[in-house]
């Protein structure tokens, strides 16, 4: 078999299991269920992935690795502070308006049991992507546009905007663009205006 053949059955396989995790849940979708959407057999999900638990790590290392390079991509690129956070907020809404069905599955293991294995693995997977975005919110505070005091509150208003617009939009549809990059960073700005001007 040959590497393109081995990797166009394996990528049909993980984008099913996305799909099928996003619409019914880890716990209810079987590796039957996979296969007949992938358009294989059975063997095939443990020739490539072992287990239905080893294609949960291949999703999950699969899309956040995708999404890490991306973010640290523009993590690195040169900009204006301001312009610079509305690329990071948009880099996290642009890729979860793309992998719909990643972000809708990646939802509904975070906020599920927290006993849960695939809980903590995903808190694991999620730790680089998390160093970006502290890594981003750092260089804003470096070029003034937050007192260095506030960066933690910088963090945590980004990442709960972000996190509020992709549920928003997995769960209601609601539309993402850069206009709405650009409002969730006015909008956290704007309420640390007060500390900035001090």
């Amino acid at each position: 078999m040959s590497a393109e053949v081995s990797s166009t059955i394996a990528e049909g396989i993980l984008q099913a299991a996305v799909r099928l995790f996003a619409r019914k849940g880890y716990e209810a979708t079987s590796t039957r269920e996979i296969v007949e959407a992938a358009g294989v057999t059975k063997p095939m999900i443990y020739y490539y992935f072992k287990n239905k638990e080893g294609l949960y790590e291949a999703v999950l290392t699969r899309f956040l690795s995708q999404f890490s390079t991306r973010l640290r991509a523009v993590v690195d690129e040169s900009r204006e502070p301001r312009d610079y956070l509305v690329e990071v907020v948009w880099a996290h809404l642009d890729y979860c308006r793309e992998h719909r069905d990643f972000a809708r599955f990646f939802y509904a293991v975070f906020f599920g049991p927290e006993q849960s294995a695939l809980g903590g693995s995903l808190m694991s997977a999620t730790r680089q992507v998390q160093d970006l975005l502290i890594e981003a919110c750092q260089k804003a505070a470096a070029a003034g546009l937050v007192k260095p005091d506030r960066l933690e509150a910088l963090v945590m208003a980004l990442n709960g905007m972000i996190n509020l617009w992709v549920m928003a939009t997995v769960k209601q549809g609601a539309e993402l663009s850069r206009d709405v990059a650009v409002q969730i960073v006015e909008m956290v700005l704007d309420g640390l205006a007060s500390d900035r001007a001090r």
